[in-house]
């Protein structure tokens, strides 16, 4: 700033004040030429973030077919996690050899991928006992990392597997919800984890500087987790992180909703997020995880549901959703949990897909949503190559259950799985049978 004082009486700035002024307008040139790299790197390592619809896999359950498989059908990314328990089993030391042949495994099917870098390690904390509930894997587990030290390690983990697998197309996350004691037991606590984003996400892009990374990975949506938000928020990471990651299972009198019912909470979570902290108006927040077991809604409807999530978040401004999940990966038959898979544990479809939908819907770009005139019929407008297209279907639990249309004057008739037509409207002539 110039005073007064450095002006001559006539207002003419001096000698000192024009060697003041040069001074200050070259360190602004030299501070701005600094910080616009580290501006455009941040677009574009958030540009680099993956959208479209992608699937969660178990490493150990996946074989190089599936992945084949996985791609033929349409999916555009994986999601799977990396354990720091099972990689580093002595103080400093990594044993590489099972991500290191699952990464060249999807580096031949040509996948991205979203890891989830996770698990306590009892190296650097204690054991616990967790209840038998239907979501726990493993009743004794390594506590989260919560200390000092363990952080630290976390931290150095992180970065040696971002080192390691830098030109891979991966994107980091770190944890896997948080706010379940399951994942972080005894209980959950959003600042400990805010500390560790902190940590990990520092640690990783000095290790990789074009690294993403997503946190919080939460179950629930921030609408419902805002705690662990805030924290976030209120941290390092806020700057360090290049998008939001969330979970859309919701309960509502001991059910999970329809697909569509999303839409709402996922507005409500964006008005919260930009609430929180103004840097977050425009981050990119994606649906790391979601799905539906066939044993609850049946195979057809698990099927339909998993367009119709895809589209649900689209719709709503969450422009990147991961199926839970690729396989069955339990053998509980009374366990919900055992059901969530397109196919079965042995890797057969429970239904046949639409992959023709898939892949049509993948490369069409979303314009807006459509009025029907029927609570029943959702319409959203897409346009392909200059062409529109009109994704429709009938928001019902019943694969049964149709209503018919008209679009561009040609009768269709609907059902609960979207399907695709050419033209900008529909019309609805009856109720549903």
């Amino acid at each position: 700033m110039i005073s007064s004082a450095d002006t001559f009486p006539n207002g003419s700035p001096s000698k000192k004040t024009m060697r003041s002024r040069w001074r200050f307008s070259w360190i602004l040139l030299v501070v701005l030429a600094l910080s616009a790299p580290a501006r455009a790197e941040t677009v574009t390592a958030a540009s680099r973030l993956p959208s479209g619809l992608g699937v969660h896999v178990q490493v150990w359950h996946t074989q190089a077919a599936d992945l084949e498989r996985i791609k033929a059908f349409g999916f555009q990314f994986l999601r799977w996690g990396m354990s720091w328990e099972a990689i580093e089993k002595s103080p400093g030391e990594y044993d590489w050899s099972e991500p290191d042949a699952f990464f060249e495994k999807i580096r031949r099917a040509g996948l991205p991928s979203i890891v989830v870098l996770g698990t306590g390690n009892p190296l650097y904390g204690r054991w616990l006992q967790l209840p038998r509930e239907p979501g726990v894997r493993e009743t004794r587990v390594a506590a989260p990392p919560e200390s000092n030290a363990a952080m630290t390690a976390f931290s150095r983990f992180a970065a040696a597997a971002a080192k390691r697998y830098a030109y891979h197309p991966v994107t980091w996350e770190i944890w896997n919800e948080p706010d379940l004691p399951i994942f972080w037991p005894p209980r959950p606590h959003p600042d400990s984890y805010a500390q560790l984003v902190s940590l990990t996400c520092s640690a990783i892009k000095t290790a990789v500087p074009n690294a993403t990374v997503l946190a919080p990975s939460t179950a629930a949506q921030p609408i419902s987790a805002p705690g662990f938000y805030r924290a976030i928020a209120e941290s390092e990471a806020s700057g360090c992180l290049d998008g939001l990651s969330m979970h859309s299972y919701r309960m509502q009198g001991g059910k999970e909703p329809d697909p569509e019912s999303v839409q709402a909470d996922n507005v409500a979570s964006r008005a919260l997020l930009e609430r929180i902290s103004p840097r977050w108006a425009a981050v990119p927040v994606l649906c790391t995880e979601w799905g539906y077991p066939s044993s609850v809604v049946g195979p057809k409807t698990q099927s339909a549901y998993l367009v119709r999530a895809y589209l649900a978040n689209l719709a709503s401004g969450v422009t990147a959703t991961i199926w839970y999940e690729w396989k069955d990966s339990r053998d509980e038959v009374a366990n919900p949990e055992s059901h969530f898979g397109l196919q079965t544990n042995e890797g057969a479809f429970k239904t046949e897909p639409d992959q023709g939908l898939i892949h049509k819907l993948l490369a069409m770009r979303f314009i807006r949503r459509l009025e029907s005139g029927n609570p029943l019929v959702q319409a959203l407008l897409f346009d392909e190559g200059g062409s529109d297209h009109v994704v429709a279907w009938v928001r019902s639990d019943d694969p049964d259950l149709t209503v018919h249309a008209f679009m561009g004057g040609k009768p269709i008739v609907l059902s609960n799985s979207p399907t695709i037509w050419t033209g900008d409207r529909i019309e609805v002539s009856d109720n549903a049978r």
